[in-house]
């Protein structure tokens, strides 16, 4: 007996129902199956055997959605959207406050200053606000401390025009993110090919390995049931008595070879528990009773190939998409290093407005007072920002090698596979005209038999 079996009247239980939308190509597409097709079985005791069956639709849609691998794989893109609203946080609106006294002393006075910081992305320029209060006695050369009796307010904005006006690391970081979200789309669907193929093809191996067993079975059934008649038959003189001997050695043969068909199809059974899973993503061990009855008929190559299946396949493997995702956070870098061997060149605009009352003499303060600032830097030999252009190129270029091959690679893929397609179509009808033959021989073998004019040894 298989370990831990379901039964047919708990084969439902892996019959799922999908979601309603796909944000991205599914394997399941790949094969014709729409998530959603299957559903669970109401009235068990209405369906007939074949309803039972596994078939590999219901490994498939197991897969899609209790496989572990690829629910950790969807957990990379919770993780990478959290990365990104990380990286808009260098966005955030900034408040700042200080405040200073001296209580002791030739000036004593009290200071409140209340800032406020908000970076954009529109040319990396920065709005600044905020409000202060200066009270008390000020010395001369601390006069712009002192401020008129409601406080000053104050406006202004920060300016690249140079050096971090068209792009600067704060939104490169963002773009980084968004990029390396969108890579995680291709890995999620590289874990589901990669987990749809293998489970497909433990599928089918567990059906050959059903199908081994069964015949297995047969034939051990028919050298039983056929010793009764040989024994009668030697008795009778018709046949020696090598021939019991030889019946009686088919029979242990036969039993030897149950022994390891049963063993094939056990371990068959174990290792499509890995993809065949209940809803709650506990693996099934499905019964021998759930065996499909028979393979499925071959479909003519000329009907599956289409002209445009390297195309398809160029447009939708994730490898490609994620290396041209790859190429694309690359050419941030270069974009950004290319820009930091600019000067720098900030250019800022201030305007603040004293209110209220006079409250210390003499009033020196003005009402309103506007501030332009310019300020400028550059390395002389800017090594970080040439040694940074320059790894950058080389990336790219790096990449764009990479990328080739790999579309060199998935085009003699499609041509391998349909070459193979079309090669294990026409086996199948060879083997079928051999096994037609094979048993228009047998049965001739067993009307010689009867005869006595053959033996076993020929018949088996």
């Amino acid at each position: 007996m298989l370990p831990g079996p379901v039964s047919p009247q708990e084969s439902n239980r892996f019959r799922l129902e999908g979601p309603q939308h796909e944000k991205e190509p599914s394997p399941l597409d790949l094969v014709g199956i729409q998530p959603g097709s299957l559903q669970p079985k109401q009235d068990m005791s209405e369906a007939d055997d074949s309803d039972l069956a596994v078939h590999i639709e219901d490994v498939l849609l197991s897969v899609e959605y209790h496989f572990p691998l690829i629910l950790a794989a969807l957990e990379e893109v919770e993780l990478a959207e959290g990365k990104l609203l990380a990286a808009q946080g260098g966005f955030d609106l900034v408040l700042g406050s200080k405040g200073a006294a001296e209580l002791d002393g030739f000036y004593e006075n009290e200071r409140i200053d209340f800032t406020v910081e908000q970076p954009t992305t529109l040319w990396g320029t920065s709005l600044i606000g905020g409000y202060r209060i200066g009270r008390g006695d000020f010395a001369d050369y601390d006069g712009k401390a002192k401020t008129l009796g409601s406080g000053e307010f104050r406006a202004g904005l920060s300016v690249p025009l140079l050096q971090g006006g068209r792009i600067d690391e704060r939104r490169v970081e963002v773009w980084r993110a968004q990029l390396q979200r969108d890579r995680t789309l291709p890995q999620v669907l590289e874990k589901r090919l990669d987990a749809t193929r293998k489970a497909a093809s433990t599928y089918w191996k567990w059906v050959a390995a059903g199908q081994k067993f069964q015949v297995a079975e047969r034939l051990l059934a028919l050298a039983d049931s056929r010793q009764e008649s040989v024994a009668l038959a030697v008795k009778e003189g018709e046949l020696g008595d090598i021939a019991l001997v030889e019946n009686r050695r088919l029979i242990v043969e036969r039993q030897a070879i149950l022994v390891g068909a049963e063993r094939l199809l056990e371990q068959s059974s174990i290792l499509l528990s890995l993809y065949l899973r209940d809803p709650e993503g506990i693996p099934v061990v499905p019964d021998v009773s759930l065996l499909p009855r028979e393979f499925p008929v071959p479909r003519d190559p000329a009907q599956v190939l289409r002209s445009t299946d390297i195309e398809t396949a160029l447009a939708r493997r994730p490898e490609v998409r994620a290396l041209e995702l790859e190429r694309e956070s690359k050419e941030l870098d270069l974009d950004l290093a290319r820009n930091s061997l600019l000067p720098t060149l900030d250019l800022g605009l201030f305007a603040s407005q004293d209110v209220g009352s006079e409250v210390s003499d003499p009033d020196d303060k003005g009402p309103f007072e506007f501030t332009t600032v310019l300020q400028f830097k550059l390395p002389v030999q800017r090594r970080k920002a040439k040694g940074a252009t320059r790894a950058s190129q080389a990336a790219i270029s790096k990449l764009d090698r990479n990328l080739q091959f790999v579309r060199d690679l998935i085009v003699t893929d499609v041509k391998d596979a349909a070459s193979a397609l079309r090669q294990s179509f026409a086996r199948i009808k060879q083997v079928e005209e051999n096994v037609e033959l094979a048993g228009q021989l047998e049965e001739a073998e067993r009307l010689l038999l009867r005869e006595g004019q053959s033996d076993l040894l020929r018949v088996n």
